[in-house]
Formats: structure tokens, C-alpha cells, sequence
């Protein structure tokens, strides 16, 4: 396929890059990158402005670049995270940048979008605690940040469009925290304080399984709007996720299925639509560090 990826130069959408590149089971695929942000590869980047939708329509149409019609977008720009800027500026780009995505998308007949949506639609930070665990999609949406409830409407936009454009799909991936290289430095002071880390159910996933989840996603046959959640298979705490829930949320109703260290954010789901299974924990990342 040939594909925009929106974001291209965040910590994402550098390994989405490089796995859609890469051969797979489908061969590798035809990608452009595009960012606000210039590139630290050379000229591989176009830069995008997100929240301007005459450079996104003009982006994806191929006038600023060689390629033909894009079959496909993957957006992933935007403000990366809470406390990034000021909520209003979160909302306004995140937003923004969403709806024009999907707008010019529908309306040049690019007919998958997978794009990233967050964890943090699920009741993040969790004053309150979440209604079971492991969460997974039944989980009510419940936005406490203005970050948050800006992917809240990123699903019902998404929603809506495929209403409007029964042809297409449009997938949101509820990714967990995403770690790389230098974030797993953090770990040992989470494990010494798990409280620290209970606003996310010590939920994580790696910067390479997030990127493979985006190709499963982009290459899956799916149609209208899906949305999973993208998270690694344990916990970042390395304790029983029951101890954990026992601890810090006493309570909460917990799977049976539960055991050992599992994940409490839940990727069976994706497992079961598009095929993800998430390959790496936090110990191959601390061994990795240690060794290099």
C-alpha cells in the first residue's frame, strides 16, 4: 500500500515508519512521512501542519509529494500527550487535526485511516476507580483531562465518518504509554513506588509492538469504526497485578482469568481483530540497557 503516516517524526511514528517499511507477511509497504516538526533522517519528511486543513488536503492528495493516491493514512500527530502544552492548545491541535484527517481523507476516497487514540479515554488518572479489571473495550469512556476527552471526540468523529462514508474504516488504537530507549530508565523508581504508576493500572507498551500494531491495524480486513486498546502483557510494576488491584484498588471486580504479572489494560480484542500480539516487556528493554 502507500501510505501517509501524520506524526512521522515522533517517537511513534519513527518506528511506524520503519515497520511499515520492513517486510512482513504482506511484503513491505510505500511510505511518506509527514511532520510539523523537520526530520532528523534527511529529506524523507514533508512537513504538515495538522491543524490547517488546505496543507492536510493538499498532503494527501500527493501535491507536495511523488506519490500517487495514498490507499491509506496513519495519523499519529498532535500533542503526544497531558501537560504537553495548555489544555485548550491539547484540545485545539488534537482535534483539529483529527477531524481534518479524517475530512480530507473522505473526501479524496482514501478509505482506511488508523490513528492514535489514548488510553486515557478509559477514566485516566484514576481518582476514581475503573469499573473492573483488566479493562478492556466494554469499559465506559470517561475523559478527565482535556487531552483526553479531545480522542474521546476523535472516536466519535470517527463514528460519525463511517456513517457518512460507508466505504471506509477508520481504526483508533487506545494506545497505553508508549516507552523507548531511554524511558525505561524510569522503571526501577516505579517499582520501588508502584503508587506513582497506579494512574495508568502500571500500563505501558513498547515503541516497536505500538508500531507493529498500526501495520496490523493498516493491513487488517476490517470496516466501519473499531477501536482497541494497545497495551504490552504485563505490568510495569513487576508484582502480581492482583496485589496490585488489592493494594491500590480494593474492590474492583478482577477477571478470573487473571494471574501472575498480566496486563490490567486488556489487548486480547486486537488479538482477536487485527491480529496484535504484543512481543516485548520491560525486562528485554532493562536487560538491553544493561548489556549496551
Amino acid at each position: 500500500m502507500r501510505i501517509a503516516v501524520t506524526g512521522s517524526n515522533g517517537k511513534l511514528g519513527k518506528a511506524a515508519m520503519a515497520a511499515l517499511r520492513a517486510g512482513g507477511p504482506k511484503g513491505g509497504h510505500r511510505v511518506t512521512g509527514f511532520d510539523i516538526v523537520a526530520s532528523t533522517y534527511g529529506d524523507d519528511t514533508v512537513r504538515l501542519d495538522g491543524a490547517d486543513f488546505g496543507a492536510v488536503m493538499g498532503a494527501l492528495s500527493g501535491v507536495d509529494t511523488a506519490a500517487r493516491k495514498f490507499d491509506a493514512v496513519l495519523h499519529l500527530a498532535g500533542i503526544p500527550k497531558p501537560g504537553a502544552t495548555t489544555d485548550e492548545e491539547a484540545f485545539r491541535v488534537n482535534t483539529l487535526s483529527t477531524y481534518n484527517v479524517f475530512s480530507a481523507a473522505a473526501r479524496l476516497g482514501i478509505k482506511r485511516v488508523v490513528w492514535a487514540s489514548s488510553e486515557t479515554v478509559l477514566g485516566l488518572p484514576f481518582a476514581e476507580p475503573p469499573r473492573f479489571a483488566p479493562i478492556d473495550e466494554r469499559h465506559p469512556l470517561l475523559p478527565n483531562w482535556s487531552y483526553a476527552l479531545a480522542k474521546m471526540l476523535g472516536e466519535t468523529m470517527a463514528e460519525q465518518f463511517v456513517r457518512w462514508h460507508p466505504d471506509m474504516a477508520i481504526i483508533s488504537l487506545r494506545f497505553s504509554n508508549v516507552y523507548a530507549g531511554a524511558d525505561y530508565a524510569a522503571v526501577p523508581a516505579i517499582q520501588s513506588d508502584p503508587a506513582s504508576r497506579k494512574w495508568n493500572l502500571w500500563g505501558y507498551i513498547d515503541a516497536e509492538d505500538a508500531a507493529q500494531a498500526c501495520r496490523c491495524a493498516l493491513e487488517a480486513p476490517l470496516s466501519g469504526h473499531e477501536a482497541f486498546i494497545i497495551a504490552a502483557a504485563d505490568n510495569l510494576a513487576g508484582q502480581p497485578s492482583r496485589d496490585l488491584m488489592a493494594a491500590h484498588f480494593p474492590g474492583v471486580p478482577l477477571a478470573d482469568t487473571l494471574s501472575g504479572e498480566a496486563s490490567l489494560l486488556s489487548s486480547a480484542r486486537a488479538g482477536e481483530l487485527i491480529g496484535f500480539s504484543p512481543r516485548f516487556s520491560w525486562r528485554d528493554r532493562i536487560v538491553g540497557m544493561a548489556n549496551g
